[in-house]
């Protein structure tokens, strides 16, 4: 018997090439080919770096462990670290996120002699709630929000777990949430899609508290 007729495949069928770029990864700096997704109008003046990564990893939806590896390629993310001046690789973050390098800065514990650090995460709840964390609300000598005026709080209102201020998977992976029971912090988190500017007096509050710690008064 003669072979069966073997037809083509219509053409619609045939392979073609995507229509849109591939997102491709470079593994040596675990950053996308074509970027990450970061607006500047997402922050507000003096957010903390766990504040900004907080912010980076909901936008791009990535794991915390990729958003560790970006304050420094030898960096342990589940060790993680204090986020300090010094200790942080500006420059990598600055290629990541896009942000001027006196915004990075600005977000970074200064210790000194005159200046000293919690070193356990504090927060406003009202602060929370609107997606924002201050470096100012570290600062061991400020006990109340600047901007709101409220008692700053450190350990979880459901288990009382106080976190360590140390930028690891366990804090990035539970934004403004506790890292152990999961209880918000305040509010129901930080989305894109609903960023909205601080108020300008709570911007100028947190602005002159800053300053004034910055210069030891």
């Amino acid at each position: 018997m003669p072979p069966d007729a073997c037809s083509s495949p219509p053409s619609e069928m045939l392979l073609s090439p995507p229509r849109f770029p591939i997102l491709m990864l470079d593994e040596a700096k675990l950053t996308p080919a074509l970027g990450y997704l970061f607006h500047r109008k997402w922050l507000d003046p003096y957010e903390s770096l766990v504040s900004i990564l907080w912010k980076f990893e909901k936008a791009n939806g990535l794991s915390g462990s990729v958003v560790a590896h970006l304050m420094g390629p030898d960096v342990d993310p589940y060790e993680g670290l204090v986020p300090e001046l010094g200790a942080v690789d500006i420059d990598r973050l600055h290629g990541a996120l896009g942000l001027p390098k006196t915004t990075l800065r600005d977000a970074l514990l200064a210790p000194t002699e005159r200046r000293r650090f919690c070193a356990t995460f504090r927060h406003c709840r009202r602060c929370i709630a609107h997606g924002y964390h201050s470096v100012v609300h570290q600062v061991d000598t400020v006990y109340r929000c600047p901007a709101h005026h409220d008692m700053l709080e450190s350990a979880c209102r459901k288990c009382g777990y106080g976190a360590p201020y140390r930028v690891n998977v366990q804090l990035l992976e539970t934004p403004y949430r506790c890292s152990q029971c999961r209880e918000s912090y305040g509010g129901h988190g930080w989305r894109p899609t609903e960023a909205r500017p601080m108020r300008a007096g709570y911007c100028r509050a947190l602005a002159r508290k800053y300053v004034g710690c910055a210069l030891g008064l």
